[in-house]
């Protein structure tokens, strides 16, 4: 039978297996193109079922804008090798693109064929999206954290939104303002700042006024510390972010980072493992 250059490197594109891979199940299907592919996709299922069970600590975080729609995700893989890869962070940021285009239905397909080209087990582990007119991604650290946000505004600030994505992945708050927390969190505080008063021998014997003060200050404190809108500018110590945001509200944001694994799996050591 000869075989087809043509039929071989069309079997490559569509499946991400290799050309040896492509070759031997185009002559197991006699040259039948068609065969050969549903041969390579029965073995792509092989491949993602037995990876699947293989530790995935590895990957990056990403975040993008298309069209108005921010989306920010991460993708996990076996090594640091594959990680770093141009071809997979190009494989990272199509999958982005489906997702702001709403097309989830081909995630499953798209993920499948990285599995198949990398060799690893490859997972979407997460992601969100932001709508509006002016959404704006940042990445940092090659894909060590990612942030998109959304500001309400008439016209795009980008160096704003940049300064803003900046103060997120630096001082990570966990609420735009004291108003987003809920308020079981609020009240769990509360207990435990009044238990930790209560605990404390250097102030049981300080007035009530003294203690309800202290009280406030703990309180003020985790504000400061976990909402974004009072914590200080890192740009200008002088001011709160809310005093730079002015009349501008930011409607959303979502913070991702890649945070390494405890146990990394032998393949880490060796990209050529299988």
């Amino acid at each position: 039978m000869k075989m087809q250059i043509k039929e071989i490197q069309y079997l490559r594109e569509k499946t991400g297996f290799g050309i040896m891979d492509c070759k031997k199940e185009l002559e197991r299907a006699n040259g039948d193109v068609d065969k050969a592919y549903q041969l390579l996709e029965e073995k792509g299922l092989m491949l993602q079922e037995k990876k699947h069970e293989r530790n995935s600590e590895e990957g990056i975080v990403y975040a993008e804008v298309f069209n108005n729609v921010g989306v920010i995700l991460e993708v996990s893989t076996e090594t640091d090798f594959v990680a770093r890869s141009p071809e997979f962070f190009q494989g990272v940021r199509e999958i982005a693109n489906v997702i702001a285009e709403g097309k989830t239905s081909q995630l499953d397909e798209m993920l499948k064929s990285m599995v198949m080209k990398f060799r690893e087990n490859i997972q979407l582990k997460k992601y969100n999206i932001i709508e509006g007119d002016f959404p704006y991604a940042y990445v940092h650290g090659n894909g060590k954290y990612a942030v998109i946000l959304n500001l309400d505004t008439d016209k795009e600030n980008e160096a704003l939104s940049k300064e803003l994505a900046i103060q997120v992945i630096a001082l990570n708050p966990l609420y735009i303002s004291r108003n987003d927390i809920p308020k079981e969190i609020l009240y769990n505080l509360n207990m435990e700042i009044l238990e930790s008063i209560k605990n404390d021998s250097a102030l049981a014997q300080k007035p009530q006024k003294v203690l309800d003060k202290i009280f406030m200050g703990r309180i003020e404190k985790f504000f400061k510390e976990n909402c974004l809108l009072e914590q200080v500018y890192i740009k200008d110590d002088s001011m709160i972010v809310k005093d730079v945001l002015k009349d501008i509200k930011l409607k959303k944001y979502y913070r991702y980072e890649k945070v390494e694994g405890i146990e990394k799996c032998p393949c880490a050591n060796n990209m050529f493992i299988d």
